[in-house]
């Protein structure tokens, strides 16, 4: 069923206004009683028409600044997009600009070997607790063979001690099973550089009355023909005199940073002599 009252408000509205217009066209000729009339019914209806007149300019705003404000929107996310593409440029020529200092880096390393040595990116790490070794992307095609040495510009890195065709394992330094005799370089002590796990190794076997210092570097002794002599395995970081025994026991921290190789150089031959530090 209809509902009468429904369209009575829209009804009234629209006689009100007829009345309106009527009276307004009848003024051009009329007379000053119908100007009154005129008067009171202008003055009737006034308040309502302005609030008509309000509610549509309210609308027609509320409108466009919907429309305007998805435009904002949609400036606002194109911005964002490209101020992220621009941060991604950055962080790319940063990766760049810093692969080439280490590349300039390894390269004079190379100069300094003057031996063929075989450039190689570190593409993963040993997770195991008690082995402390990395993967290279080179192996056994490119010419790497057990034993040889593996450096970086800071030094010594490890040793290769598993060759595969396209890759090959590197035993850092401070692998529990690495050894090499080593040497402080200030007063030529000698001693075993062992890996103690972590990121730290000890130089064992060096007497309690030989002069040891925090601070010494100590350097590859050359002897056995393991690494090359004279380049630097790490610095003394504790050297204590008080423990029982005879000897020393001397911390040793390595001068390259194992957890974040990324390219490293491995020497072809394993016995040569470097210019000490």
């Amino acid at each position: 069923m209809r509902h009468p009252g429904r369209y009575r408000t829209p009804l009234l509205l629209a006689l009100t206004l007829l009345l309106v217009f009527t009276v307004l066209s009848l003024s051009l000729k009329s007379s000053p009683a119908l100007r009154k009339v005129q008067g009171l019914v202008v003055s009737m209806t006034a308040p309502g028409l302005e609030g008509l007149e309000y509610v549509g300019r309210s609308a027609k705003q509320l409108w466009l600044g919907y429309f305007y404000l998805i435009g904002v929107r949609r400036q606002n996310a194109e911005l964002q997009r490209q101020l992220e593409e621009y941060r991604q440029r950055e962080v790319h020529y940063q990766e760049a600009e810093q692969a080439l200092t280490r590349l300039e880096t390894l390269l004079d390393l190379k100069r300094q070997v003057a031996l063929p040595v075989i450039g190689a990116r570190v593409i993963a790490y040993d997770p195991s607790l008690w082995s402390r070794s990395a993967i290279i992307n080179q192996g056994k095609v490119q010419g790497v063979k057990e034993g040889l040495p593996v450096l970086a510009p800071e030094g010594i890195v490890g040793r290769i001690v598993g060759v595969y065709p396209e890759y090959s394992k590197v035993m850092l330094i401070v692998d529990r099973k690495s050894s090499a005799d080593a040497m402080v370089q200030r007063t030529r002590i000698r001693g075993m550089l062992k890996g103690k796990g972590g990121n730290r190794c000890s130089l064992e076997f060096v007497p309690k009355n030989a002069d040891v210092q925090v601070g010494d570097l100590v350097l590859a002794s050359g002897l056995v023909g393991l690494y090359p002599k004279g380049l630097v395995f790490g610095k003394v970081t504790a050297a204590n005199k008080k423990n029982p025994g005879v000897f020393q026991e001397i911390e040793v921290s390595p001068n390259v940073d194992l957890s974040t190789l990324e390219e490293v150089l491995v020497v072809k031959v394993a016995t040569l002599t470097f210019p000490e530090p």
